[in-house]
């Protein structure tokens, strides 16, 4: 199995900033052609290190680039 990269989480972050809109972790890794598990376990980094944000709608989760705070 293959370990997350900075250049992996960048290219997740790359791709929510051209969707501009919120996509499933199933979503990403299609697009990106990544395993699932790589594309979450690197969703959870990016989460932690504020980068993304996780949002619910009626019972699924999604995630996406969080608002601009000014």
């Amino acid at each position: 199995m293959s370990e997350v990269t900075e250049e992996i989480k960048n290219q997740i972050v790359e791709y929510l900033k051209k969707v501009k809109r919120s996509v499933t972790s199933r979503d990403v890794a299609k697009a990106l052609k990544l395993e699932k598990k790589i594309v979450d376990k690197a969703v959870n980094e990016l989460v932690s290190e504020g980068k993304i944000e996780w949002v619910s709608f009626g019972g699924e989760t999604r995630i996406k680039i969080p608002e601009a705070t000014e």
